[in-house]
């Protein structure tokens, strides 16, 4: 029998699915109020949502959007991680972080944009530097040659002024002496 609550939280877990652009999901056991409380806050501050999903309604919710890839991962007790902001390692980050403090929590695996990932792909996704950082890598990378440029040329406009102040130096002395 299907309630209206079950299709209005279909609904909801279908919207979620088709907004994020990463997620990671994962089993909490052992983990108190306080401590998820905590979680949920840091992910909130980094536009990132905390939700435990019923594993039907989840695969129902999943269909027609990038989460239908990692249908497999709802199996047993499992809560998403949802990423809506630009940094899209931000949840497999505060779960990692997480980890590190609290027993509890085990690693499923992750999805972004599309692209499944299993709990050691999810690691390597939360040890990449935030999106800012890697476009002010790109920037400095695309930068350098430019700034060899100049530099070069810089240096050979300074040799010519000394080569020119050295002849003006010497034609000086000459008409004095």
């Amino acid at each position: 029998m299907v309630t209206e609550a079950k299709k209005k939280e279909v609904e909801e877990l279908h919207n979620s699915f088709g907004r994020a652009k990463s997620a990671v999901f994962a089993r909490f056991s052992g983990v108190t109020v306080d401590q998820m409380t905590a979680l949920r806050r840091d992910l909130r501050s980094s536009e990132a949502r905390l939700k435990v999903v019923k594993n039907t309604l989840a695969r129902l919710a999943a269909d027609q959007t990038p989460f239908e890839e990692a249908k497999p991962l709802f199996q047993g007790p499992v809560s998403v991680a949802f990423g809506f902001g630009e940094d899209i390692s931000a949840p497999a980050k505060a779960l990692l972080d997480f980890a590190k403090q609290n027993e509890g929590l085990e690693i499923l695996g992750g999805l972004v944009e599309g692209s499944v990932l299993d709990a050691s792909g999810v690691k390597e996704l939360a040890d990449m530097p935030p999106k800012p950082v890697v476009q002010s890598m790109l920037l400095g990378l695309w930068q350098a040659p430019a700034r060899g440029f100049l530099g070069v040329m810089e240096g050979s406009a300074r040799k010519f002024l000394y080569a020119l102040g050295a002849i003006a130096e010497k034609k000086k002395e000459e008409g004095q002496g």
